[in-house]
């Protein structure tokens, strides 16, 4: 990831701005001196810097939740600093910040703060998860022009990638963001999707809480597959293929197909690579049978106002907000002023949890860059925040 490593961190030169970048605020951690955050906007897209000491340097790079694509952002937000400050550069690895094949966000990247399902386009809906290198994403969609993709992917080299080649191959049928699938099928209308497809999801044998598939997500898929429709997963785990297999098979009905070993329309490098070493590749299909009742979530993720840092950090709780339905971890408390600051925070479904930033400024607050999705779990751990902020 895009980064620089400096002698020190110049704080006086914080507010400024350098043609689409600008630099707005610095957050001292109060609970770990020395380290902060940096609010950076760059063609006027939000995000944070993190300052970090190492040894006798500093380290500065984007904070992971908060981070933007593509990377050329960063690097210029890095860039920025360095022409600004002249610190004293240990290390650097955005020295190609103006060779950069992808400088701004295409049109096919969609930002989820933003995203809204009624703005899809009147064409049959299809959804991979996870989709790497891209191959199966891109072979659909050049095969199916009259079909629209959605793409799902968190892992940013390969995220844009396949944007790059979307906009080569001038593909206009396919969207790609940058979120976790498990959390974004929430935000689908129901009976709107015909296929959802999971190829070579990670195994996670040691977590499997992390796992894709899970009982909440065939709930989800179900709700917003179509009748007939989809759900595909392939997989060279047999592990995971028994683990599926039982997830599938809990529901009363369902209706499956099995195959195993047989050709793919299109093959990703990964299984390429599992046929190299003989391995199994098992595929299931599940169906789904009925239709779903429309769900409509509308929530108001506001705060009260007159929020200070000082005071929340005052009477910051000694742990975490637990429910049955969901908890609320406080975690870390950042000062740009005696009332101005950003609060970190975990919350939601033990499974699914979100990180986000609480921003204060001006006595308001908000989440930064954007809200959590809107699920009723989300709304319960929402609540159990604002209460904090009442108190």
């Amino acid at each position: 990831m895009p980064h620089i490593r400096i002698k020190s961190f110049d704080l006086s030169k914080i507010p400024f701005e350098r043609e689409d970048v600008r630099f707005e605020w610095y957050a001292e951690n109060l609970q770990s001196a020395g380290e902060g955050l940096v609010g950076v906007r760059v063609s006027n897209i939000p995000f944070l810097l993190q300052v970090k000491p190492k040894g006798d340097s500093v380290l500065l790079k984007a904070e992971k939740i908060s981070r933007p694509s593509p990377n050329t952002l960063v690097k210029k937000a890095l860039h920025a600093y360095i022409e600004e400050a002249r610190p004293q550069l240990l290390y650097s690895n955005i020295a190609n910040v103006d060779q950069a094949v992808l400088k701004e966000p295409l049109p096919c990247l969609k930002e989820i703060a933003t995203f809204d399902a009624s703005s899809l386009p009147e064409k049959p809906l299809w959804i991979e998860i996870g989709f790497g290198s891209g191959r199966h994403l891109l072979h659909q969609a050049q095969k199916h022009p009259d079909v629209h993709l959605i793409g799902l992917e968190i892992h940013r080299p390969s995220l844009e990638q396949v944007m790059r080649r979307i906009d080569l191959e001038k593909l206009e049928n396919v969207w790609v963001i940058d979120y976790d699938a498990r959390l974004f099928m929430e935000l689908l209308p129901s009976n709107r999707v015909e296929r959802i497809f999971v190829h070579f999801p990670v195994p996670w044998d040691k977590k499997p809480h992390r796992r894709v598939i899970s009982e909440s997500f065939l709930e989800e898929a179900s709700r917003v597959l179509s009748p007939g429709g989809t759900l595909e997963l392939r997989t060279d785990s047999e592990n995971y293929f028994r683990y599926a297999m039982e997830v599938f098979t809990k529901p009363e009905q369902v209706r499956l197909r099995l195959e195993k070993n047989l050709e793919a329309a299109v093959r990703s490098k990964y299984e390429e690579r599992w046929l190299r070493m003989e391995k199994n590749i098992y595929e299931i299909h599940v169906e789904s049978l009925e239709r779903s009742p429309e769900r409509s979530v509308e929530i108001d993720f506001g705060f009260p106002e007159g929020a200070s840092i000082s005071k929340l950090f005052e009477n910051r709780p000694p742990k975490a907000f637990l429910t049955p339905e969901c908890f609320v971890h406080v975690e870390r408390f950042y000062a740009i002023n005696e009332e101005d600051g950003l609060i970190r925070v975990s919350l939601g479904s033990f499974d699914r949890p979100e990180h986000k930033f609480i921003l204060i400024q001006n006595g308001k607050a908000s989440y930064y860059p954007h809200p959590p999705v809107a699920t009723q779990t989300n709304r319960k751990a929402h609540e159990i925040l604002r209460e904090w902020f009442h108190a």
